[in-house]
């Protein structure tokens, strides 16, 4: 019985000892960070950063600051000092949290012009219908009544024209806009606003960074309206058009 007590005792205080031991083990670090416990060897740790860093969440930090968070990870991924390992670690995820801020003011901004011209679309429709037939009433009456002024009529089709690809290439951008829903269209988003975004994500992050956040919704109401009418001109056929609201002209 004896026996059994002190093989059980010395079963606890190995226990304990090896417990102790891992825990002061010079290759095991352990710091935490916004509640977030990171333990394990440097390689281990490391590895979770990493995943971190190119976490979905991050994809729209501009291209300019990864640059300056992937010189910053490559310096905690070197560092074999547990010490200044933990140091270089947290300063590097300072740095990759201070961007969660601007992606957040950037998705709500985003999201809000998304919003916005999905609401304003009919109207633009109908206004830039009502200024493509009038281009064209124009162009028509230059042609029976001005037909030798050929300055006069090249000015008008010119500005038939536009109006043209501008009524088409709004009612391109229509059936993309409409098919977008609620703040998912922003989060997980299609081809184009993900292109958009990253295109547009340094100089959001410059606006901020300048206390210019009044400007940032109609910034980019200005940009995605660019963007989506370039995007839309090699996809647009000009002779394919039809007319919807000519009766109430």
């Amino acid at each position: 019985m004896k026996l059994l007590v002190l093989s059980i005792m010395f079963m606890i205080l190995y226990k304990g000892n090896a417990q102790q031991e891992k825990d002061i083990n010079p290759n095991t670090y352990r710091f935490s960070y916004k509640s977030q416990v990171y333990k394990g060897t440097r390689l281990e740790i490391t590895s979770q950063l990493k995943t971190l860093k190119n976490n979905s969440w991050f994809v729209n930090i501009p291209e300019e600051k990864k640059t300056v968070l992937n010189t910053l990870f490559k310096k905690v991924k070197e560092q074999p000092i547990p010490k200044l390992y933990k140091k270089q670690a947290i300063a590097f995820l300072d740095a990759l949290y201070a961007y969660e801020e601007f992606l957040k003011i950037y998705d709500n901004a985003l999201y809000e012009v998304i919003l916005n011209l999905k609401q304003d679309m009919r109207r633009l429709d109908f206004k830039f219908e009502r200024q493509f037939t009038k281009a064209k009433i124009a162009l028509e009456r230059a042609n029976k009544e001005d037909k030798n002024n050929t300055q006069k009529i090249d000015l008008i089709s010119k500005e038939f024209l536009d109006t043209q690809i501008k009524l088409i290439s709004h009612r391109w951008m229509k059936k993309k806009i409409e098919k977008y829903k609620g703040m998912d269209a922003v989060k997980n988003p299609d081809i184009l606003i993900a292109e958009f975004k990253k295109e547009e994500a340094m100089n959001v992050f410059t606006m901020i960074e300048q206390k210019k956040m009044e400007q940032i919704s109609a910034y980019l109401e200005n940009q995605i309206i660019d963007f989506f009418y370039n995007k839309s001109l090699p996809e647009i056929d000009i002779e394919d058009l039809q007319l919807d609201y000519i009766d109430k002209l």
